[in-house]
């Protein structure tokens, strides 16, 4: 069984399926989500550490919340920084202004779906057939 793992918060062993933590832990990080979005809903200029004395959530699952993309209040920008420039940010992990620079630079590395279909020959002896579609 190479799909075990143990839980990064704890250590219980589950089976993996591309997740860090066990379902008991993902349902009590959805319930904090839960609280802390709500609270920012109901105090949208409230700062993490109010978010946090008041939910009773850790400021640091919060800024969790924050660089995941999961949560966004103005209140809680502050407390970001973009891990590029170190710009402060409202979400995510990057300013919008890194993030085109960063698309652009890999704009120029990949090569566009427009210039890929150049290379695709048209002609109707390249296509690719299955058993079915050639035999009729």
């Amino acid at each position: 069984m190479s799909g075990l793992k143990n839980c990064a918060r704890c250590g219980r062993l589950f089976a993996g399926e591309g997740r860090t933590v066990c379902r008991k832990c993902q349902v009590a990080e959805d319930d904090d989500y839960s609280i802390v979005r709500k609270y920012v809903r109901d105090y949208p200029g409230a700062s993490v550490f109010e978010v946090a004395e008041a939910t009773g959530v850790e400021e640091e699952k919060i800024l969790h919340f924050l660089r995941d993309g999961r949560l966004q209040s103005q209140g809680l920008a502050s407390m970001l920084e973009c891990e590029r420039c170190g710009r402060s940010i409202n979400e995510g992990k990057y300013c919008s202004a890194c993030v085109k620079e960063l698309q652009n630079e890999i704009g120029h590395i990949l090569p566009s779906k427009n210039n890929m279909d150049k290379d695709i020959p048209k002609s109707s002896k390249d296509r690719m057939y299955t058993k079915e579609n050639k035999n009729r």
